[in-house]
């Protein structure tokens, strides 16, 4: 009776194990380049992270003054953050929907195509995941200035899934059906790293930053958005894998619910304090 349950435990074992690495299929062009082979990476940067902004950071900011002497390399950051995102929209707009062959509509993966275009586009890849790490920063300067009241669980969680999933379209295909998400995600940081910048320079210029809250608006769109053009794919085969799919789905609902909770409480009742993930102007 051990030997049959052992025997079925195994197989059972074994056929999840098929399953994944059949869903879960690696891109080989990807596999060899740096951070993106790398388990530590995806593991320990997000366990480093938050510990240091909602445990060792903190503590080490318990007995010290807030750092406001960095303002100007917040400044810096945010001005690079624009053109760094301008440049992603450029680039692969140029290289996909108006320079390229790709289809709005749905675009598959093909993990044997190498040329010159294709290599690219996945290079790109590469150095936008490593800009959307570089988004951890904003928080990384939150506690330095002591604003851990910006510090919301939803921010953490917010920035390390980015990471994530910066990670996980290299690691599982980073051309294809993702390029309209890159793009869209790429403008909606255009608009906010340019309000945050904006709002640092003082009373003079915040006075005409009426738009604020649309900000939120305009990222909870995104996420309706790009949810409704992540589920093409279900309905078209176009080759595109199914394993993006689950990651990214329950990720949308999940940010629009709690960006929207968000929004209702920031925007909506008034007598609320402004706290969350779209507060960090406040910080600049």
């Amino acid at each position: 009776m051990e030997m049959n349950a052992s025997s079925a435990a195994t197989r059972f074992g074994s056929t999840v194990g098929d399953a994944m690495s059949t869903f879960f299929v690696r891109d080989p062009r990807t596999a060899d380049w740096l951070f993106v082979g790398s388990k530590p990476f995806i593991v320990l940067l997000p366990l480093i992270y938050v510990y240091f902004v909602k445990i060792g950071g903190p503590r080490f900011m318990k007995s010290r003054k807030p750092y406001d002497g960095i303002k100007p390399i917040i400044q810096l950051y945010n001005a690079a953050m624009v053109f760094l995102n301008c440049y992603f929209v450029y680039a692969y707009l140029s290289k996909t929907y108006l320079g390229g062959r790709y289809s709005l509509f749905c675009q598959g993966i093909d993990f044997d195509a190498r040329d010159e275009q294709t290599m690219s586009i996945l290079s790109h890849g590469w150095w936008y995941m490593l800009v959307r790490t570089a988004d951890l920063l904003d928080t990384v300067f939150f506690v330095l200035r002591k604003k851990d009241s910006h510090i919301s669980t939803l921010h953490v969680v917010h920035h390390v899934l980015v990471v994530f999933n910066g990670w996980f379209g290299l690691a599982f295909g980073a051309d294809g059906h993702v390029a309209f998400g890159i793009i869209f995600n790429s403008f909606v940081h255009i608009v906010m790293y340019s309000y945050y910048f904006l709002s640092s320079l003082g009373p003079a210029v915040q006075k005409h930053l009426w738009w604020k809250r649309y900000l939120t608006q305009f990222q909870l769109a995104q996420f309706v958005i790009l949810f409704f053009h992540m589920l093409i794919p279900l309905f078209k085969d176009c080759g595109f894998p199914l394993a993006h799919i689950c990651i990214t789905l329950p990720q949308g609902v999940f940010f629009f619910v709690m960006f929207m909770r968000f929004y209702i409480k920031s925007y909506t009742n008034r007598q609320r304090p402004h706290t969350g993930v779209e507060s960090k102007s406040k910080a600049q």
